[in-house]
């Protein structure tokens, strides 16, 4: 008897709790729990797709960059959809994974009558353009193309006289361009382990992977990979880097080329003055710096 009255305290306290949140909530609650207590697979409140509010954004995404990835989303944020439609919340969810910019998302229904949807939005570090500058796309950490914005990114050059055939860019898949590859291999590198130690490092504006696999030149003056930093009054400085990350050959570790530039800053602060210099040579960096008084021990720079 015991047991049985228990039971019953536990069933009318949930149903008074139920109840409550009933009365919280409003009648659209109740559309929703009437709605599935008639098995009505499209009955219930309406949700407003196109009525979007953003709780959340990474810092980030700001901008002309959040302004093209609403663009994108927009197409599958219209007119409404039923909170119960659960057909039709597939097709919604299949229509927002099918966004470049998506990565990945979770999806969950808020009673009454919303639904949440958390991105897990692709943040671009690299801008790709062909030989005569123009924009092809923006990539991410992982080499997914994403549609162009203009972005403070560095960039890489995809010179077509130096390289045969021509780069197939669709938003939204990979990109095995090795020069492409190449150039997000030294972004992450400089981002993650030069720019932390080297104070008011300057910034990385191009990532030059021309001689790529040694294809036009070979010997320690000409590396595969060169780098251009903003000078102070906003030109750009020519660097000698190293090969690419991955490279069958020993590379000279971040921790050294940092020292290096460490040393250049100040000598050469801002880089004012400067036009190129190489940042492998731990000894003898003075040497390779342009203009320097004396011999230049290194030649013409092509500078493009």
């Amino acid at each position: 008897m015991t047991s049985r009255r228990s039971l019953w305290g536990i069933r009318f306290a949930v149903l008074c709790l139920f109840g409550t949140v009933l009365l919280l909530a409003g009648p659209r609650a109740y559309e929703v729990v009437a709605a599935r207590l008639r098995d009505r697979a499209v009955a219930g409140p309406a949700v407003v797709l196109d009525q979007v509010g953003f709780s959340r954004l990474p810092e980030w995404l700001e901008g002309e960059l959040l302004l093209a990835v609403a663009r994108d989303l927009e197409p599958w944020l219209q007119d409404g959809l039923s909170l119960l439609d659960d057909d039709g919340v597939r097709r919604l969810q299949a229509g927002l994974r099918t966004v470049p910019w998506v990565r990945d998302l979770t999806f969950e229904r808020v009673f009454p009558d919303r639904f949440r949807v958390q991105f897990d939005v692709r943040r671009p570090v690299l801008t790709v353009r062909d030989g005569q500058a123009e924009p092809l796309c923006v990539v991410d950490r992982d080499g997914t193309a994403l549609p162009f914005v203009e972005l403070p990114l560095p960039t890489v050059f995809l010179h077509a006289e130096s390289w045969p055939g021509t780069m197939r860019v669709a938003p939204g898949e990979p990109i095995d361009e090795p020069r492409v590859r190449a150039a997000l291999g030294i972004v992450e590198e400089w981002q993650t382990e030069v720019v932390p130690l080297v104070p008011e490092c300057p910034a990385l504006v191009e990532v030059d992977a021309t001689n790529l696999g040694e294809r036009w030149a070979l010997g320690p003056r000409h590396p595969e990979i060169r780098v251009k930093l903003r000078r102070r009054d906003g030109a750009a400085v020519v660097f000698a880097y190293d090969r690419p990350r991955g490279a069958m050959l020993p590379r000279v570790p971040s921790a050294s080329k940092a020292d290096v530039l460490r040393k250049i800053l100040a000598a050469h602060p801002g880089l004012e003055g400067l036009v190129a210099g190489d940042l492998r040579f731990a000894v003898r960096w003075q040497d390779w710096l342009q203009p320097r008084s004396g011999p230049d021990p290194a030649g013409p720079w092509a500078t493009r």
